[in-house]
């Protein structure tokens, strides 16, 4: 009994010079829980989908970051199960340094990282504070780090990091005010006040770690328990993007003139103007990195991303984008490139594919407009045609900038094309409404890859790959599909879905399957010399012959069975990249099978059907309606708008098309599945 008290009194002499008292009683000190330092680990979320540790993720961070944290947290200072009147402070924007091999050589030091004995210089205590709203309130400490200790009699710990370019902080690039108050505990995150000199790509917030005491807790390894090591999950506070353009066009190349755009907050295709042939410009709203910027940090209070921190920014946003460099020399997007042929190895705006750093945006309600000039050349021929005006949008939804997550876009020019070939406003536009294929590769806790049909009207496509979960009988959203060309079905019982968003303008579509929006299978006899592309499905759909078709279409509106796991839905919400929905209007094909060299899905929106002149056709049993159909569309109304079913119907009048008497406008989206892996 005398050893247990003496050591117990050493403990709490201990414990009493780290400013925090300790509430349990000495006997549970000395014989259950003894001297155990709070010592730190952590994972830096990387843009892959494995997480980065030990030296990989110190270096990430500079070797460095900052911790606050608190016990017993409660919304403001309400009383908590001890008796206690009050949270305290614990680690006031403590400095926690990485050294390798170090661990285990102090006692608050278990995975190479150590925070006793440091101090901060006078010019980086002034850009450190401690709590907001009080003009009087300590900065960080000149006094050297003490060790901490963890107390049993807390109800928790909250802890709470961040880190930056350690220059920046000295320097006053940088400021970190630590926010105190809030609504509720998820508000308790930080401002961080940025200058233009400032690199806000080397800032990192932690996820939001609460550590509550449910047990003994005296295993110094266990991660995140009462007596074990604080590890604390990083996540980059900025996103990355980068844009890139193929063309599909069989028998031409493409060549890009130049980008339109224009210095206005809500711009139309009509007034982007201004010209652009030095590098990638397209009108979005954004914030770069090299711009002022004031970060407000709080934390995620629900649902899958809960802890993480989420950022708002503010600073002078800028309407349009600018991507890639100047330099003549540079391989970038930009005037007078020839696009590449492939998804797979697109022309990027920078030199390998290289992301621009932003800051996020994930509140944007803004979508992006890409107008565009380029040329088609014939190689053999030398035969051109220009394209002047072409456009895509993108969906707002899908512009929402998450920290920590890099985003691609691609755009795809096939032989769908809403451009003016001729004089604008005298000749028609185009072929047909011209295709560009804009996709959002995000990385992360999942990948994403948004593919938009743009002219206008647009069909935005991403396919999301569910697992099968042995736990919950059940299939759960594991992550964005990208890298296929342009997706890959999956084994069973995991599943790929593909949803579509159709925009009319800048406005997402509730359309109506069946009435404005079908899905067809298509099919050609001949992939090489007659490709399924959006313009020969247009053709297609279109053609009033009945002769015999190089390329055939199935609706699958009802029965989908050849192609998904179940019928095509309407849907309210599409899987986040997060794993969170998002609210927005889309189709859904659920369970996609893989097509073929000689099959491929399209998605049809019909803005203004076309009319048709039409002449009955005498159809007398089913011998003759199965050979009909063989070769050409049969009606059964004089509109030439509604299909004949394949089962004779003796009552029906049957009629074919003979002739277009007025052009509707449509929108088509070729989809291609690869074979499972």
């Amino acid at each position: 009994m005398k050893k247990y008290l003496l050591f117990a009194t050493a403990a709490l002499a201990l414990a009493s010079c780290t400013n925090e008292s300790y509430l349990g009683t000495a006997e549970e000190l000395a014989t259950t829980k003894g001297e155990q330092p709070i010592s730190f680990g952590f994972d830096v979320s990387a843009a892959t989908r494995a997480d980065n540790t030990g030296a990989t993720a110190a270096a990430s961070l500079g070797n460095q970051f900052l911790v606050y944290a608190e016990k017993n947290e409660a919304n403001g200072d309400a009383p908590v199960t001890n008796g206690s009147t009050t949270h305290q402070l614990v680690f006031p924007n403590y400095q926690v340094n990485y050294a390798a091999s170090t661990a285990y050589t102090t006692t608050s030091n278990t995975k190479d990282w150590e925070y006793v004995g440091y101090t901060h210089s006078s010019a980086y205590q002034s850009n450190v504070q401690t709590k907001d709203g009080d003009a009087t309130a300590a900065n960080a400490s000149a006094e050297a780090q003490t060790i901490k200790y963890w107390d049993y009699s807390a109800t928790n710990y909250v802890y709470t990091a961040v880190s930056a370019k350690q220059s920046d902080i000295s320097s006053g690039y940088v400021k970190f005010v630590k926010n105190t108050s809030g609504t509720t505990v998820y508000d308790k995150g930080y401002t961080v006040t940025l200058t233009a000199d400032a690199d806000p790509t080397k800032l990192y917030f932690s996820d939001r770690q609460v550590i509550d005491h449910t047990g003994a807790g005296s295993d110094r390894t266990a991660v995140n328990k009462y007596g074990g090591n604080v590890t604390l999950k990083f996540r980059n506070g900025i996103s990355q993007i980068r844009v890139g353009m193929y063309e599909t066009i069989p028998g031409w190349s493409v060549t890009i003139n130049k980008f339109y755009y224009v210095d206005a907050a809500a711009p139309t295709f009509p007034t982007m103007t201004s010209e652009g042939t030095d590098k990638f410009y397209a009108n979005v709203p954004n914030l770069l990195t090299t711009d002022a910027a004031t970060l407000t940090v709080t934390y995620i209070n629900t649902g899958a991303r809960l802890n993480q921190p989420t950022i708002a920014v503010s600073g002078t946003n800028h309407n349009y984008i600018a991507l890639g460099g100047a330099d003549a020399s540079a391989t970038g997007l930009k005037a007078n490139v020839e696009l590449a042929t492939s998804s797979a190895t697109p022309t990027f705006n920078e030199t390998s594919g290289a992301y621009t750093p932003v800051f996020p945006q994930e509140t944007n309600d803004k979508t992006l407009k890409l107008k565009i000039d380029y040329t088609l050349t014939a190689p053999v021929t030398g035969e051109t045609i220009k394209v002047v005006g072409a456009t895509a949008e993108v969906p707002a939804e899908y512009l929402q900038w998450k920290p920590n997550y890099k985003y691609t876009y691609l755009f795809k020019i096939s032989d769908n094309t809403n451009g003016d070939t001729g004089t604008p406003g005298t000749d028609p536009a185009g072929l047909y409404p011209i295709t560009f294929d804009a996709v959002e590769v995000v990385a992360e806790d999942g990948q994403a890859e948004y593919i938009t049909t743009v002219s206008e009207p647009s069909i935005t496509t991403f396919g999301a790959v569910y697992v099968y979960d042995s736990e919950a009988a059940a299939t759960k959203f594991s992550s964005y599909q990208t890298g296929e060309d342009e997706y890959q079905a999956q084994t069973a019982p995991d599943r790929l879905d593909i949803f579509a968003t159709i925009m009319d303008g800048s406005d997402v579509v509730d359309f109506t399957l069946g009435t404005n929006v079908n899905v067809y299978k298509a099919t050609t006899t001949d992939a090489t010399n007659f490709p399924i592309t959006e313009a020969s499905v247009a053709e297609s759909l279109a053609e009033t012959s009945v002769g015999t078709k190089k390329i055939t279409t199935e609706l699958l509106n009802e029965d989908g069975s050849s192609c998904f796991s179940a019928a095509p839905t309407k849907v309210d919400a599409v899987p986040g990249e997060d794993g969170i929905d998002e609210s927005i209007k889309a189709l859904k094909l659920t369970g996609v099978k893989a097509t073929t060299t000689t099959t491929a899905l399209v998605v049809e929106y019909i803005k203004t059907a076309a009319t048709y002149y039409t002449e009955t056709v005498s159809i007398a049993d089913q011998t003759e309606l199965t050979a009909y159909l063989a070769t050409g569309k049969l009606y059964t109304n004089n509109t030439g708008t509604t299909e004949a079913s394949a089962t004779f119907d003796g009552s029906a009048t049957y009629y074919r098309r003979t002739a277009v008497k007025s052009v509707g406008k449509y929108a088509y989206k070729v989809i291609k599945v690869t074979a499972a892996p």
